[in-house]
């Protein structure tokens, strides 16, 4: 059986979710396509519904901010988005800027002008062959806010989309189209070969066969190790113990969860509403809401690694924008990060933000609500089934059952993405969800 079926892949405000048979189903906004803006949300996104692919078998899927990926069995990769295209001609409903917004991340070219809801189109990619013929095939997709990046059973890692912030692992930002992205070599050995990719934000993660991390994209806060502010180039992470055979690896706005194959769980980056998994107040930076968004201040204190103190040894993570997931070995799932709108589980914060807002954290703050600093357990409901698999939306998680049949949701339901309908606000403890 597939590992990917039967399971779910929370993204920006939706969440996909991929059958037995290979068909893939979206609630939410952004998941279908077609579904428009994100003004116009209608009861039927609030409920999962299927998307139209060309390939009636589809292997794999990646679930982004605002556009998505899918792996058919063919070996054809997909592309799709909407919402957030930049530079709109209201008047004429023209997106005059082809190379702004989600339209790189697609991978499409500039055929992509419009919002107009289409469907899943193919991405044509520099595919080589060996010396039999046989062309490369794909092995793992993945991406960020405006990237995407695809490896190949070669090694070989393809990125396309915004490269604003050095995330597609190459120098110049009007560079778009897919391209291969170097790996480093470290310590004079020859290169590594990647096997597996991690998303980010402003970033991209690769993993060697050897274990090791590599990152490109944003590292203002660190999030890729000591070094410059952008990395417009693949750098391994020499911070996290080299003894240490990284197997997952997942980014945040600002911050990366590191999994090894011992199960201990690392973290990098920013320290904003508890990601770090840290308890110490006075090691958390005051985020302040402005109208560009959440800034941070710099007095950074923790070391460039910390790892997360866990009752149990990790089996999967998963990386929302502000918050991380963890499946334990014990069987339970950990949650920690920013609870604003649920995506923690347990209370709902009742700290509102606004411009101009400092917002208070620590051990004197009245915001408990707000963010859990260390890992808490999830409480599920009664005779919920085994959890298989985790996902982190942006502020929303998504659990998988054993059986395929079941997952449990919780956090942001304001655009349908939990899936299960309801009044389109905040979930703060898991709703059991079962699949049509």
């Amino acid at each position: 059986m597939n590992q990917h079926h039967g399971k779910s892949y929370a993204g920006g405000d939706h969440t996909l979710h991929i059958t037995f048979n290979g068909r893939v189903k979206s609630a939410g906004v952004c998941g279908l396509g077609w579904s428009g803006m994100h003004d116009h949300i209608y009861p039927s996104h609030f409920r999962f519904r299927q998307v139209y692919l060309p390939d009636s078998n589809i292997k794999q899927v990646y679930a982004s901010y605002c556009h998505n990926l899918a792996l058919g069995e063919s070996g054809t990769l997909y592309s799709w988005g909407c919402g957030n295209f930049d530079y709109v001609n209201w008047s004429l409903k023209v997106y005059e800027n082809a190379e702004s917004g989600i339209i790189p991340a697609l991978g499409q070219g500039k055929r992509v002008y419009y919002d107009v809801g289409d469907n899943p189109k193919v991405v044509n990619l520099p595919l080589k062959k060996d010396k039999n013929g046989d062309r490369e095939q794909i092995v793992d997709i993945s991406g960020g806010v405006l990237h995407s990046a695809v490896l190949l059973n070669t090694g070989r890692v393809l990125t396309f989309g915004q490269n604003v912030y050095g995330e597609l692992g190459r120098s110049s930002w009007r560079d778009h189209e897919p391209k291969e992205a170097y790996i480093p070599s470290i310590n004079g050995k020859k290169e590594r070969k990647i096997v597996k990719l991690g998303p980010g934000y402003h970033n991209i993660f690769a993993i060697s066969s050897d274990g090791k991390l590599f990152c490109a994209g944003d590292n203002e806060s660190k999030q890729c190790g000591e070094g410059p502010e952008i990395l417009k180039s693949f750098s391994h992470v020499e911070e996290l113990d080299q003894d240490e055979i990284v197997d997952q690896v997942e980014g945040g706005f600002c911050h990366t969860l590191v999994k090894t194959t011992s199960g201990k769980v690392y973290t990098l980056g920013c320290q904003s509403y508890g990601v770090r998994g840290v308890s110490l107040a006075e090691n958390r930076t005051l985020p302040i809401v402005t109208t560009k968004g959440i800034i941070f201040s710099k007095d950074e204190k923790l070391p460039v690694v910390t790892q997360v103190e866990l009752p149990t040894e990790a089996m999967q993570i998963a990386a929302g924008k502000f918050h991380n997931v963890i499946l334990g070995k014990d069987g339970n799932v950990y949650t920690f990060g920013l609870n604003y709108c649920g995506q923690c589980s347990g209370k709902e914060s009742t700290t509102d933000l606004y411009v101009g807002q400092n917002v208070t954290l620590g051990k004197e703050s009245n915001d408990s609500d707000l963010y859990f600093p260390v890992p808490q357990k999830v409480k599920l409901p009664e005779n919920a089934g085994k959890i298989v698999n985790v996902s982190a939306g942006f502020n929303h998680t998504i659990l998988d059952d054993d059986t395929g049949k079941t997952f449990y949701a919780f956090g942001d339901n304001r655009m349908g993405q939990l899936g299960f309908g309801g009044d389109g606000y905040y979930v703060c403890d898991p709703v059991t969800v079962k699949r049509e």
